[in-house]
């Protein structure tokens, strides 16, 4: 029962990604689309990852379906990478601040966007910075990663072409 549903689910995220593939994405754009739109998506400030990737996808003509999908399947790792962004931001610059939890930073963004934009200015700030420090090394390391894979599977994934 187990293995039937895991085979169903495998069977629907290739049928998506072929579905992808021939509408004119080829393993290389849509590489770059998906590690685009998970490069954006860590960006540390809750609530604009969506606006930055549509933003992107429209300046430079790419697949807006594909990277938002990017976008949200890698959300959880915003909250997650927030902390080790904020580390690096502040090692770096050698600014100290007060310790942040987990807690208090999701409930900042439960008041309202604005009010922990303002509440948390400086956290996010620094932890931009040491976002900044090491996008540019995931991204590529996303896209050559997703590159060789698609690639690797292109046939199969055109040949697993399902009727619609």
């Amino acid at each position: 029962m187990k293995q039937e549903k895991y085979s169903r689910v495998k069977t629907k995220i290739i049928h998506s990604l072929s579905k992808l593939l021939r509408q004119g994405l080829s393993p290389v754009k849509l590489s770059l689309v998906i590690a685009l739109g998970i490069s954006l998506s860590i960006f540390p400030v809750l609530g604009t990852t969506t606006l930055i990737c549509t933003f992107i996808s429209l300046l430079f003509n790419l697949n807006l379906p594909a990277m938002q999908l990017a976008n949200y399947a890698a959300f959880p790792l915003q909250v997650i990478l927030f902390f080790p962004f904020f580390k690096l931001g502040e090692t770096v610059s050698k600014v100290s601040l007060d310790s942040l939890s987990k807690v208090q930073l999701i409930s900042a963004f439960d008041e309202g966007f604005f009010y922990a934009i303002e509440k948390l200015s400086y956290y996010l700030i620094v932890a931009c910075l040491g976002w900044f420090l090491v996008i540019i090394p995931i991204f590529f390391m996303l896209y050559l990663f997703l590159c060789a894979i698609l690639k690797k599977y292109e046939p199969f994934l055109i040949r697993f072409n399902i009727s619609e």
